[in-house]
């Protein structure tokens, strides 16, 4: 294994991302490196990078928690996974989602929601129902919300909103970050159900760098049946679970 320092351009070559993203990392303490010479540039060890490649093998922020996994249904889910579920109501939607946010919240891990506003409501009646204070959770900065452009988003505009997000939540609650991003309310940021499933593609070699566990609900009722089909497929860590309990 070479001894080099890599720039963050070789660095991003190397994890096959952006340079924008090796740089949020390292801000966030989430992905080890350096500073040389006067003007401090960036310098990356590929030892490191190695290491950081490894599910269950990021560096913590400081004082972040040792918890490598999140607890969905009695089921440790690695950090860095890239989950799917599937609902066909609206009472279904909530089935999955809302115990994930509500173990997370009482758990005092940080909580992300990408959602319209209307669904937003929606969820935070749910979590009221489950015994959560949602204000004070807000308020304790345990559950955020990621914005929804007004404007169509493009996907790696998308993505490094994300990366912002989760860098501000593990900083300010170190530890386990869980994110639900509803597809629905994606496909209207976007545009269209290619630049959705383009986004999922994308999402999954980022997430799995990430302290993260993040979840996306398809409604049956919107997309058809060949993108259900891909959906599966883009998000292959549901299968290391009970792939039946993701199915509403």
């Amino acid at each position: 294994m070479s001894d080099k320092l890599l720039t963050t351009r070789e660095a991003s070559t190397f994890l096959r991302v952006s340079e924008a993203s090796v740089r949020r990392w390292a801000d966030a303490g989430i992905l080890t490196g350096s500073r040389v010479g006067r003007r401090g540039a960036r310098r990356f060890r590929e030892a490191d990078l190695l290491q950081f490649m490894q599910p269950g093998n990021r560096r913590p922020t400081p004082g972040a928690a040792a918890a490598r996994a999140v607890v969905i249904q009695g089921m440790a889910v690695a950090l860095g996974s890239h989950l799917v579920s599937f609902y066909s109501s609206d009472a279904g939607r909530l089935r999955v989602p809302v115990p994930f946010l509500r173990d997370g919240i009482l758990a005092g891990q940080a909580c992300l929601m990408f959602v319209t506003a209307p669904l937003r409501e929606l969820y935070l009646e749910a979590l009221s129902a489950e015994q959560v204070n949602v204000d004070a959770a807000i308020s304790a900065g345990l559950l955020t919300f990621m914005s929804m452009s007004t404007r169509q988003e493009s996907v790696a505009g998308w993505i490094a909103d994300c990366e912002r997000h989760v860098a501000n939540a593990v900083r300010d609650h170190p530890g386990p970050v869980r994110f639900l991003g509803e597809t629905v309310t994606a496909l209207q940021s976007l545009g269209s159900v290619q630049e959705l499933l383009s986004l999922e593609q994308q999402l999954a070699p980022v997430v799995r760098r990430l302290p993260v566990v993040m979840l996306c609900p398809y409604d049956v009722r919107t997309f058809d049946g060949l993108t259900i089909v891909e959906a599966l497929k883009l998000h292959f860590d549901t299968y290391s679970y009970q792939l039946a309990y993701f199915l509403s």
